[in-house]
This record gives C-alpha cells, structure tokens and sequence, in this order.
C-alpha cells in the first residue's frame, strides 16, 4: 500500500469531473430538445387551426360562393382570420392567417374551385 503515494484521490476527482461533465452535457441537451418540442407542437397547432378554418368556411358552399367575405373563428387553441383576396371565375383565392395562444402564426392561401366545390391549392406562406 505504500507504493501508491496519492494516486487514488486524483483518479476519483478525474473519473468525477468526468462523470459531472456528461450530465451538464446531457441535462443541456435535455433543455434544447425540450425547446425544439415546444416549438414543433406550437407550428403543429397553428396548422391545425388553418385546417380547421378551412373545413369550416368552405363546407357551406357549392356554387354560390359569396363575392366579398372576411372574418375571424375563434377555437380554444387560437384563432383564425380569413379574407378573399381574388375571386375571378371559376377560382376563388382566400387566405387564412391562424394565431395560437402562445403568438404563433400560421398563413396559407388556397385557391377554391367554385365548380368542383373544393380546394385545389394550397400554398403555405412564410411568417416572418
């Protein structure tokens, strides 16, 4: 036992130092996974409220579709704001702008077919 001469306290305080970096490494990692989440499930719900709105305002039409209408539909995720922005034909082109609770926006355009009674396009747009 006299050989060692204080090997074994700095190997411990190595093998600890070792072993507290890998969990601040790991807690750290913990932290941004738990914010990409959040942000995913934020974009999630935003989508879904546009989804929503959609259904909603276009399941009332065939083809008499009205020529101006805007308006807002209030879910408990959020709301949606929707406004015609062309309406030429046989097309109609509406935007849908969706806020959830936590500030997150949604927008899209959808290009409506008045004869076939559906949407045909639908074009996400950036948000700032």
């Amino acid at each position: 036992m006299n050989n060692q001469k204080g090997v074994v306290f700095p190997m411990v305080l190595i093998i600890a130092s070792v072993f507290i970096m890998l969990m601040i490494l790991m807690i750290d990692q913990f932290i941004i996974d738990k914010r990409f989440y959040k942000e995913v499930e934020e974009s999630l719900v935003a989508d879904h409220l546009v989804h929503l709105a959609v259904k909603e305002v276009t399941a009332g039409w065939e083809e008499d579709m009205p020529e101006v209408f805007q308006g807002d539909i209030t879910y408990p995720d959020g709301a949606v704001r929707y406004s015609l922005l062309k309406h030429d034909g046989r097309y109609a082109f509406i935007e849908f702008s969706s806020t959830t609770k936590n500030d997150r926006v949604g927008r899209i355009v959808i290009q409506y077919d008045k004869e076939a009674g559906r949407v045909v396009e639908w074009i996400e747009k950036q948000t700032g």
